[in-house]
């Protein structure tokens, strides 16, 4: 019988070592790297894969890096939250895998989805849709030592999909200057989504949250239908929205922020999910 392994299963370089399910098709990995991978900065992403047993072909994707609040976790450790996508490529052999099983990370930190410099007048807003609040878990504890005002938004189809929520009204509770707001969409009551919050003035009448381009800055993650993510003419830089009503058109018109690029530094930044 042959004992070889498939073909890039000897590029495995970390290993599972926890696994918390959240919800069904939702669950948390704990990946320890052989070696620590430096230079991790609140918003990084990284890459992982496994073999896919059919092709015997190593299978990568990326996925924002996350971060519990408690209990604190070892700072070597990685911790992803993943939801499993049936017709994906690599969720349903990632699902599969045990704590104690190996898998491969690619040794480097990437995204550009990172906080600005804080300061204490600055109100961060930090808005997620399903696994999207991962980067943010990773900038909470950052945001509310520094900023005014922090304000967490998730809005998800079910309660159970609500991974950290009794971490973060933990973590509210000692500190006065974070608000968090959930919004669950599929089991009954007042069915509401971010982009009313801003599209209605309702985090401004109701939460007392102050928006302007000079000491705000908004984060969202997640579905692009919330995000709305605009199309800029090449030649004109005019901006032109496929989806209507999305949460950076909102921005832009009603609160006069614009968005964050490299070399012109903005207020809105967004990382779409799919």
């Amino acid at each position: 019988m042959s004992t070889d392994k498939p073909a890039g299963v000897e590029s495995y370089n970390a290993t599972i070592e926890r696994i918390e399910n959240v919800a069904d098709g939702l669950s948390i990995f704990f990946i320890r790297p052989d070696a620590p991978i430096p230079g991790q900065l609140p918003g990084h992403y990284v890459s992982i894969g496994l073999v896919d047993p059919t092709s015997q072909k190593l299978i990568r994707r990326p996925y924002s890096l996350s971060r519990s609040i408690s209990p604190k976790q070892d700072p070597k450790l990685l911790e992803l939250l993943v939801i499993r996508v049936p017709e994906g490529e690599l969720t349903p052999i990632l699902f599969e895998q045990r704590e104690g099983d190996r898998i491969f990370v690619r040794p480097k930190m990437v995204g550009t989805y990172l906080l600005p410099e804080l300061d204490t007048d600055t109100t961060m807003i930090l808005l997620s849709t399903g696994t999207g609040v991962a980067p943010h878990m990773t900038m909470l504890e950052a945001c509310v030592t520094t900023c005014k005002q922090v304000v967490m938004m998730e809005c998800v189809r079910y309660g159970a999909e609500l991974a950290y929520a009794e971490q973060i009204r933990s973590y509210a509770e000692s500190h006065l200057n974070l608000t968090y707001i959930t919004l669950v969409t599929r089991e009954g009551g007042n069915k509401r989504y971010i982009q009313d919050y801003f599209r209605d003035g309702i985090l401004v009448s109701e939460h007392g949250v102050s928006i302007n381009a000079d000491h705000t800055h908004v984060f969202a993650c997640g579905n692009p239908a919330m995000i709305g993510i605009p199309k800029e003419d090449r030649k004109t830089g005019a901006l032109s929205f496929e989806t209507s009503g999305g949460l950076v058109e909102i921005l832009i018109e009603q609160y006069g922020l614009t968005i964050h690029k490299p070399r012109v530094p903005g207020q809105i930044h967004y990382e779409k999910y799919w």
